[in-house]
């Protein structure tokens, strides 16, 4: 069994953590399949309230295995709102859809900069975010802006909520994750996903 990183009191698991960290991970079908059933069947997870599974974007093998493999009590879809961007994550919330996944809600990222000195919120990329959740009939969960203290503090090896706990970008993901928990609270869990 494969014991998770934890950090910060969230356990961790990667496909990065099974290869050298200096090589790209270039795998297709059956290799990326083996990493999957690996990372799902053979990690020994402490107690866990919420598994949250980071995957790329799109609509492969990847997300139809998960979903066939896993309790899905919901998905949270991050973009941002560029019209490459937001088409891609509209194939993949239709996918979820037609396979019964409930979606959260949407999450825009990078899409605002905020002003140091004046706080005025400028959004930079358009409103295709806005347009991606009308048409899928879900929530708008949170807009992360593109913040220079997000990006230093990550680089430090510490997460926004830990380094600058108080501050508009750590409440930004604290809104979100309360937003999440709300939703997964309201959903009724059959018997055999327990």
């Amino acid at each position: 069994m494969m014991i998770p990183l934890v950090n910060y009191g969230l356990q961790c698991m990667s496909m990065g953590f099974l290869v050298d960290d200096r090589s790209p991970v270039i795998w297709r079908g059956l290799m990326v399949m083996s990493a999957l059933e690996k990372l799902l069947r053979q990690v020994a997870w402490d107690a866990v309230d919420y598994l949250v599974v980071d995957t790329p974007p799109g609509t492969g093998d990847t997300h139809l295995s998960l979903i066939q493999n896993l309790p899905l009590e919901g998905v949270v879809l991050v973009t941002t709102p560029q019209a490459a961007a937001v088409e891609v994550t509209r194939r993949g919330a239709v996918m979820f859809q037609r396979l019964k996944v409930p979606i959260i809600g949407v999450v825009q990222n990078m899409n605002t900069v905020v002003c140091p000195k004046c706080h005025h919120s400028l959004s930079l990329y358009g409103h295709g975010t806005e347009a991606l959740t009308s048409e899928l009939g879900v929530d708008l969960l949170q807009d992360i802006p593109m913040d220079p203290a997000i990006t230093e503090t990550t680089d430090q090896g510490k997460p926004i909520v830990v380094a600058l706990p108080n501050s508009s970008q750590a409440e930004a993901y604290k809104t979100l994750a309360r937003k999440v928990i709300t939703f997964l609270k309201k959903q009724e869990v059959p018997e055999n996903k327990i």
